[in-house]
């Protein structure tokens, strides 16, 4: 007697049954999710917290590193930007060791400023770079304020045009000193005593002689740490 054959469903149960199913593909595992990304400053040199000369370029790049699982993520686009200036490249990709750059330029304004890195793709909190943008140490209007350790004003004379400023900076190494008009109120007080990298701006709208010193090392009538500002009506300075 013939063995009557088996339908179609009876079949592929037993196929499946004896574990040789085509097609299944039951040992086949789903990939792993990709691992989530992280960005951050290195814990050395990472370019933050400088000071510069308003409109300069810092003189140290910004840095940040792009991790995924503690691991370094090289080939990620990282976004940089500020609105005080400018940053380059506004796009960079990680490195084999997952680290972007990028050079800062300051805005010419005397303050402190803010730029920051971002993944292109979202997803991280982004990273924040401040700087403090000063005067020119070296520029004709600008005096130091106890440079080099001394407690004196360099240049203790400077003359400006009417409608000019004097910006008065307090270098590296400099702590510890203000500047106090002595009669009235020009050039107004610095605030209380202070130092690196601490710097006061005024413009000077009337001719005149006005003289100032340091609270700490100075007094009234050119004593110690004091100095003059001589503003002559508008035209060149001599």
């Amino acid at each position: 007697m013939r063995a009557k054959p088996l339908g179609s469903v009876h079949l592929l149960l037993a196929l499946g049954a004896a574990g040789v199913l085509p097609g299944c593909g039951g040992g086949e595992r789903a990939a792993p999710d990709p691992p989530e990304l992280e960005i951050a400053k290195p814990g050395t040199a990472s370019g933050d917290a400088q000071v510069a000369a308003a409109g300069t370029t810092l003189p140290e790049s910004l840095r940040v590193i792009v991790t995924g699982d503690g691991v370094p993520a090289a080939g990620v686009p990282v976004t940089w930007a500020t609105t005080e200036g400018s940053v380059t490249p506004a796009l960079d990709t990680t490195d084999e060791d997952g680290v972007s750059t990028a050079r800062w330029t300051l805005k010419h304004l005397f303050a402190q400023q803010v730029a920051g890195a971002s993944l292109a793709s979202g997803g991280a909190t982004p990273v924040r770079f401040t700087a403090i943008a000063t005067p020119d140490p070296n520029a004709g209007n600008t005096v130091l304020v106890g440079g080099n350790g001394d407690n004196q004003f360099d240049p203790v004379e400077i003359t400006i045009a009417v409608g000019d400023s004097v910006n008065w900076l307090w270098p590296k190494g400099s702590e510890g000193h203000n500047v106090v008009p002595d009669d009235g109120d020009t050039p107004p007080q610095s605030g209380p005593l202070g130092g690196y990298p601490r710097f006061h701006s005024f413009r000077f709208a009337a001719p005149g002689v006005y003289h100032y010193h340091c609270m700490a090392h100075g007094a009234a009538g050119g004593v110690g740490m004091s100095g003059t500002v001589t503003v002559l009506p508008a035209g060149p300075v001599p």
